[in-house]
């Protein structure tokens, strides 16, 4: 590779650099937002960091569930036995 080649590239780079960064920077209030809100969540409730995350993932995993069961009953694929 020729000098020219390597210094385009590594403009190339610079910009692609300063662009992720700006994405970051506009995305951080919202990060910022919501782990406060975690932070807030944790505060209340007596249990380690750990617990309450797969708590929380259980919970989303049985909301999951609940939405493709009512998917397959609306197509009728599954009927619920009352």
């Amino acid at each position: 590779m020729t000098e020219k080649e390597l210094e385009k590239r590594e403009k190339e780079l610079l910009k692609r650099e300063k662009a992720l960064e700006k994405r970051e920077r506009e995305l951080d209030p919202i990060s910022k937002a919501v782990q406060a809100k975690k932070e807030q969540w944790y505060s209340k409730v007596k249990l380690s960091v750990k617990q309450l995350d797969v708590i929380i993932w259980i919970t989303g995993g049985l909301l999951v569930i609940v939405f493709i069961m009512m998917i397959l009953e609306s197509l009728g694929l599954f009927k619920l036995p009352l």
